[in-house]
């Protein structure tokens, strides 16, 4: 009968959002920040090769980080690494220095020349605004390394601020370049997806219309 038939439908309808909630959240994923189009053909290193990066605030309602990626500068003998560092900004008295770590990816190689790095299948939930930095290794006398510079941000809030984090002898402290004529924005891009509790009420959402329509079909 009718009903039996619409039990049917709702039941493969049930079964096709579960197995895209199993899928995970990937076709939900979003750039929330963006700043590889706007390269300033520079790249910066710190002298003594300390953590350094940037501040970012990021756009959107997508906080759990998917992907992330940076384009950095090498000129050296070739085993060259950079290591990757995610903060919330609530360290030090103020509460505004990076400070709870979010992430860390370990030793990742570098290439000769200008390049981008791309970390994928991540899942850091992040807030609206962080610190990402890197600290360099391997670099011998002579050599060079550096994250490229790029302003502004094509996704994301603003700009990020114009000066930079680095961790100096276990402080965190902020400088400008060139006494801030060039803003120290690093060049990067990042994708996330919404956490899982949003993706399931919008799947049950989905599943509650589904349901309605069939009633309504079904009582014609």
């Amino acid at each position: 009968g009718t009903m039996t038939k619409s039990k049917a439908h709702l039941s493969k309808s049930i079964a096709l959002l579960s197995a895209s909630l199993l899928v995970g959240t990937t076709a939900f994923a979003a750039t929330i920040y963006d700043k590889r189009e706007n390269a300033l053909d520079r790249s910066f290193s710190p002298a003594l090769g300390n953590e350094f990066g940037d501040q970012v605030f990021v756009s959107g309602a997508e906080r759990k980080i998917s992907d992330f990626q940076f384009d950095y500068f090498v000129e050296g003998s070739g085993n060259e690494v950079a290591e990757l560092f995610i903060y919330k900004n609530d360290g030090g008295v103020s509460g505004v220095t990076p400070g709870s770590l979010l992430y860390q990816s370990g030793q990742l190689s570098l290439t000769q020349g200008y390049n981008t790095h791309v970390i994928q299948a991540l899942s850091i939930t992040v807030p609206n605004t962080f610190t990402w930095t890197v600290k360099f290794g391997g670099v011998g006398v002579g050599e060079q390394v550096g994250l490229l510079l790029a302003n502004p941000a094509t996704v994301g809030i603003g700009t990020s601020l114009d000066d930079y984090w680095m961790l100096n002898d276990g402080s965190w402290s902020t400088f400008l370049l060139d006494s801030g004529a060039t803003p120290a924005n690093f060049s990067a891009r990042i994708t996330a997806v919404p956490e899982p509790s949003s993706v399931v009420l919008a799947l049950l959402g989905g599943l509650a219309l589904l349901g309605f329509r069939r009633g309504q079909r079904s009582s014609v």
